[in-house]
């Protein structure tokens, strides 16, 4: 007699494996954009986008990444502008995608840090302005397909 299917440890991996990974697809798909989406060709190059939001309006900014490499820990940091008529009205900036440990890369992560959120103020914005940066410079990191979502 063989003992049940997830009795033996190598398939209590491999179940535990699967879940965790429809638990990642749902999140994955719970932080895509529903507001917009900023494209970043790297670092330190601020784009900005005409996307109009009403005053009050709550937004959050998940950032994502196709792939990634990264020397060492370290943080991207976002910083977000929101503007009206070409001037600044709101701004953010915060930790908004992680690199933990030593070197390492990775493929299609988005992260969502609970500070990277912002209230659009009174009188409402028309453009949005995002830079990314390194919050470190002692270890290196290079991003395909970097983007910042926008969420409300």
């Amino acid at each position: 007699m063989s003992a049940p299917l997830l009795r033996t440890a190598a398939n209590r991996d491999r179940a535990r494996a699967a879940v965790a990974a429809l638990g990642v697809g749902v999140l994955l798909s719970c932080l895509g954009p529903t507001a917009g989406q900023v494209d970043l060709p790297g670092f330190d190059t601020p784009v900005e986008k005409a996307l109009s939001f009403p005053a009050g309006k709550a937004l959050e900014f998940p950032v994502h990444a196709e792939s990634y490499e990264h020397s060492g820990a370290n943080h991207v940091r976002i910083e977000v502008t929101l503007l009206r008529g070409g001037a600044p009205v709101g701004t953010m900036a915060c930790d908004g995608f992680e690199l933990e440990g030593d070197a390492g890369c990775g493929s299609s992560a988005t992260h969502l840090n609970g500070s990277c959120a912002m209230t659009v103020p009174s009188g409402g914005s028309d453009a949005i302005r995002v830079v990314a940066r390194l919050a470190s410079r002692d270890n290196s990191a290079s991003f395909e397909g970097l983007s910042v979502y926008i969420r409300d």
